[in-house]
């Protein structure tokens, strides 16, 4: 495996926006990796996992995670062979991704894993590495770590029972597919559990979206999970639901409205809203249809909501029928109307008379 840098000589510089940007929100073991592989690079070292790990006395699962969070702040660029495995490393000058590294070498460059999966690092597209079963001998190889029994045993703790296979298959992949730290699996389980909701299902679905959003520590999950509370209190209280927590489904919609959706919590109070106008209760699956029909129509803020009650508005006048007004015609009158001469009746009549009277 080779590192790509310019030549500094001698020196290994570390960019302001490094200390300045990503650095306090690092883990420091991660800071500690980057900095020596900026001073690998500058001596031109050839290095590998197994290298690395041995010099910063770490697992090559913790030198694997601390390379796919680089990766997904975009200062890295990991490059692998035909066999999924890592052959070199670019340093990135900036968040945007301007790469001034050198090329890379033919023959790895020709055999670029097309998914980026074997690091367990965020593809292009976001992609989360599917749960896939491991081999019996990587099974027993993971169980023997003293790290996987404690967080078996943790778990169990935390969920009052033995875990079934399938919950334990979740943190062989959440450790060896998803590269979480023991400490992260550790507080996935606390965090589930407080929630209610320590089912394999929802477990996983949690650590995929923590995966997606690039937590890798303990003190992102957990900020993240505040700022989700603090929804979760906001939507119910709008709902007029007060006293207790979500129950899984009412979190999996609210999950929906804000990761699915992306819609800001302004315009799911809106949402809220008009369903207590309608429904007169906390009603979550009128409120989801009112959201999916905002985002199926590019919903973003609240005017778009406005413009949408217009056009809806204006629609309704254009398809409403004028009432029929009212008619001077009926069955009495609908022939032909005679015209009489009145005083020629008169006269008729007054000649009638004096013919009787004589």
């Amino acid at each position: 495996m080779k590192l790509h840098l310019p030549p500094q000589d001698g020196v290994t510089i570390v960019e302001n926006i490094f200390i300045d940007q990503y650095m306090p929100k690092a883990n420091g073991e991660y800071v500690k990796l980057y900095l020596y592989l900026l001073r690998c690079a500058g001596s031109g070292k050839e290095l590998s996992l197994s290298s690395i790990a041995d010099v910063l006395e770490h697992t090559e699962g913790d030198v694997k995670r601390a390379l796919s969070y680089w990766e997904k702040l975009r200062l890295l660029d990991l490059k692998y062979d035909s066999k999924g495995s890592l052959c070199d490393i670019l340093f990135r000058r900036d968040s945007a991704g301007a790469e001034t590294a050198a090329s890379l070498s033919p023959a790895c460059a020709s055999k670029e894993a097309p998914e980026k999966e074997a690091s367990g690092g965020q593809t292009e597209s976001g992609h989360v590495p599917p749960k896939t079963a491991l081999s019996r001998d990587r099974k027993r190889e993971l169980k023997e770590q003293e790290q996987i029994r404690q967080l078996i045993f943790v778990a169990e703790q935390y969920y009052s029972r033995p875990l079934t296979s399938t919950e334990q298959s979740n943190l062989l992949y959440f450790y060896d597919t998803l590269h979480f730290s023991a400490d992260l699996i550790e507080y996935l389980s606390e965090y589930c559990a407080s929630k209610g909701a320590n089912g394999p299902h929802y477990m996983e679905k949690v650590a995929q979206e923590w995966y997606r959003a690039g937590i890798s520590t303990v003190a992102q999950a957990k900020e993240t999970a505040n700022l989700y509370n603090k929804n979760y209190f906001t939507i119910f209280n709008a709902l007029g639901i007060k006293g207790r927590s979500p129950a899984p489904p009412e979190t999996e919609y609210m999950n929906r409205w804000l990761d699915t959706f992306g819609f800001s919590i302004e315009i799911i109070l809106e949402a809220c809203c008009r369903t207590i106008r309608q429904t007169h209760q906390p009603n979550f699956q009128y409120a989801n249809k009112i959201l999916e029909q905002w985002h199926k129509s590019g919903v973003r803020q609240l005017s778009d909501i406005r413009k949408l009650d217009a056009a809806h508005s204006e629609k309704k006048k254009r398809d409403a029928k004028p009432a029929p007004g009212p008619s001077s015609a009926n069955r009495f009158n609908n022939f032909p109307q005679r015209q009489y001469d009145w005083n020629q009746l008169e006269q008729q009549l007054l000649n009638a008379q004096n013919r009787k009277e004589g």
